[in-house]
């Protein structure tokens, strides 16, 4: 004789599964043609790409090429694609860029390579002098350290921002 707890944990388990739902609409309000979009197609790809007619959401295909960057190898006229909505499982659109990620990131690296930096200059510097018979020796002043981390944060933020705009930063589709 099998234990009770057998069919209610097999009873759970099933109503745990979720039945199987239509396929929901990938945007809400139509896309233009011309629009840059990046598809996540099913077979787990992405491909950035140009709409070349406008997508809506009872729309059947997509018909889109590679965005002017990107060379297809043919006329840019003939280069299309086509793929079907149920191929695709998400569409995103570009929506700003990282620039400020960027900019934190090259902040916290040129920061730390400053602080190293200040640290190997903020102690005891020589510099012998064979005329004069012997070493003259100074110390650094302590503010070169936070001088260094600073310029370094400022360079890195800077160079962090540059290298952030050219990455765009991609949402859902409306």
């Amino acid at each position: 004789m099998r234990p009770p707890c057998i069919e209610t944990v097999t009873a759970l388990a099933l109503l745990a599964v979720p039945a199987a739902s239509a396929q929901q609409a990938l945007v809400t309000r139509p896309l233009d043609s011309a629009s840059v979009v990046r598809l996540h197609l099913v077979q787990g790809s992405r491909v950035e790409a140009e709409l070349v007619t406008t997508f809506a959401p009872e729309s059947g295909v997509i018909v889109y090429r590679p965005p002017f960057h990107r060379d297809c190898g043919v006329p840019r006229a003939v280069c299309q694609f086509r793929t079907p909505v149920t191929d695709v499982r998400a569409i995103e659109v570009p929506h700003g860029n990282h620039a400020g990620r960027g900019a934190l990131i090259g902040a916290g690296v040129g920061g730390t390579l400053g602080l190293a930096l200040g640290l190997a200059f903020a102690g005891q510097t020589c510099v012998a002098y064979p005329g004069f018979g012997g070493d003259y020796c100074t110390r650094s002043s302590a503010a070169v350290v936070p001088v260094t981390t600073l310029v370094g944060a400022a360079l890195g933020a800077g160079l962090g921002a540059l290298f952030g705009v050219g990455s765009p930063a991609w949402w859902p589709a409306p």
